[in-house]
């Protein structure tokens, strides 16, 4: 049976550079984030749940998700996130589920997951790993690679647990806010412990 990992973090701390750097080193990644985007794929059961929600305001015209438009509708209302939250989830756990049966025979698998703890994966898990970066450094990192407001980038942040909770309760931290080679020094050294 497969031990599986819950690699997470917060918004732009570096968690998909680690969750790279594993999948290159042939360790099974399931991505909650690619996960989402199939199930609300045009077409799927998961983007017509959400149609029924929110409305034809969250398409394109070519009847795809409008992630931009349902970022802004959620993104600034709780109730919304928790709405939508609750309308995807159980299509992304029936995918997760049906991933890691695939797994089952690998020594680690991992479950890269933004709301691990928010949406209830750590159960699922063995042992979580979180990506930890300095609050600036994420800040900044957001604003340049979604091209946000400071006040946007701060509200998404705002609407993920904070990242000192999520390294209270990890297993490991790997702190990325130096050079790309300290964080995967970090995660190397983690890797070497697993694998032993």
């Amino acid at each position: 049976m497969t031990k599986l990992i819950g690699l997470t973090g917060g918004i732009a701390t570096g968690k998909s550079v680690v969750s790279d750097y594993l999948h290159q080193q042939e360790i099974p990644v399931i991505d909650a984030d690619i996960v989402t985007h199939q199930v609300e794929q045009t077409g799927t059961p998961g983007l017509q749940a959400l149609v029924d929600a929110f409305g034809q305001r969250i398409l394109l015209a070519d009847g795809a998700l409008d992630r931009q438009a349902i970022g802004r509708i959620v993104f600034n209302n709780p109730a919304d996130l928790k709405q939508l939250v609750r309308i995807i989830d159980p299509f992304i756990r029936e995918e997760i589920f049906s991933q890691l049966k695939r797994y089952r025979d690998a020594e680690l698998t991992v479950l890269d997951a933004p709301t691990l703890f928010e949406n209830g994966y750590v159960h699922l898990v063995d042992e979580v790993v979180v990506v930890y970066c300095d609050p600036v450094t994420q800040l900044q990192r957001l604003m340049k690679r979604n091209k946000l407001s400071i006040v946007s980038a701060t509200k998404r942040i705002r609407n993920q647990w904070p990242l000192q909770t999520k390294c209270d309760l990890a297993d490991t931290i790997i702190y990325n806010s130096g050079t790309m080679t300290t964080t995967l020094t970090q995660v190397d050294r983690w890797l070497a412990k697993e694998t032993k």
